[in-house]
C-alpha cells in the first residue's frame, strides 16, 4: 500500500480539527438553547452527540501517529503533528464541556437573572469555537491571536455572575448559587479551549508561544 503524501495527511487532519471545532460550537449552542428554554429532550441531544467529537479526535490522533511512523517527519512537520493532537485534546474537551451544560439543563431550571447572562456566554464561546476552526482550517495567525481578546469578554460574563450570585439580594439559596457558578465555570473553561487550540495553531505556523509573536506584532518596525 502507497505511503500518504504528508502533506495530503496535514490537510486531512486540518479538516477534522475544523469539523471537532464546529461540532463543539453546534454543541454548546444547543446545549444552552436547552438550558434558557428548560428542554430536556435537546440536552439529551448533546449528551449523546459527544461522541462524534470523541470519535473524531481518536482519528485526529491515528492520522497524525500514522504520519509519524510512515512519513518521518522533522521540524516543523513534526511540530505540526504534536500540536494537532494537542489541539484535539482541547475540542475533546470543549465538547466535553457543551454535555456539562446539557446535563445541568437536564437537572434544574436556572433563574431568570442568570439566563441573559448564559445566553451571552453561550454564543461568546460557540463564536470562539468557530473561530477556532476557521484558524485550524487557515492557519491564519492574526485570527489566532483576536481569540485571546474575546477570551476577556466571556471572563467578564463570568465575574458578572459571581456579582450576581454574592450580591445579598439573591434569593433562590446556596445550591442554585453553586449550580449557576459551575454553569458560568463550564462556559469559561470552553472559551479557554478555543484559546489553547488557537495558541497550538500560532505554534504549528510559527515555533514560537503567542505571547512572542503578539509582542513582535506590537513592536513598531
Amino acid at each position: 500500500m502507497a505511503t500518504v503524501p504528508l502533506e495530503q495527511r496535514r490537510t486531512e487532519i486540518a479538516e477534522l480539527l475544523e469539523q471537532m471545532c464546529t461540532a463543539a460550537a453546534a454543541a454548546l449552542r444547543t446545549a444552552t438553547v436547552a438550558l434558557r428554554d428548560e428542554r430536556p429532550r435537546l440536552a439529551e441531544r448533546v449528551v449523546t452527540g459527544d461522541a462524534a467529537i470523541d470519535d473524531l479526535r481518536a482519528e485526529v490522533e491515528r492520522q497524525a501517529l500514522t504520519a509519524m511512523a510512515l512519513n518521518a517527519p522533522v521540524a516543523g512537520d513534526l511540530r505540526t503533528l504534536v500540536a494537532a493532537i494537542r489541539c484535539a485534546g482541547d475540542i475533546e474537551r470543549m465538547g466535553d464541556l457543551a454535555t456539562h451544560v446539557a446535563r445541568a439543563a437536564r437537572r434544574r431550571p436556572v433563574p431568570d437573572a442568570a439566563r441573559s447572562i448564559f445566553e451571552r456566554m453561550g454564543e461568546l464561546a460557540a463564536e470562539m469555537a468557530d473561530q477556532a476552526a476557521e484558524v485550524a482550517r487557515t492557519r491564519n495567525v492574526l485570527l489566532a491571536l483576536e481569540l485571546d481578546r474575546m477570551d476577556d469578554t466571556v471572563d467578564r460574563c463570568l465575574r458578572e455572575v459571581f456579582e450576581l450570585t454574592l450580591d445579598p439580594a439573591w434569593e433562590h439559596g446556596v445550591g442554585a448559587a453553586v449550580d449557576v457558578t459551575l454553569l458560568a465555570r463550564y462556559y469559561e473553561r470552553f472559551a479557554d479551549h478555543a484559546v489553547a487550540v488557537a495558541k497550538q495553531v500560532v505554534y504549528m505556523v510559527t515555533g514560537q508561544q503567542v505571547e512572542q509573536v503578539a509582542a513582535e506584532l506590537s513592536d513598531p518596525p
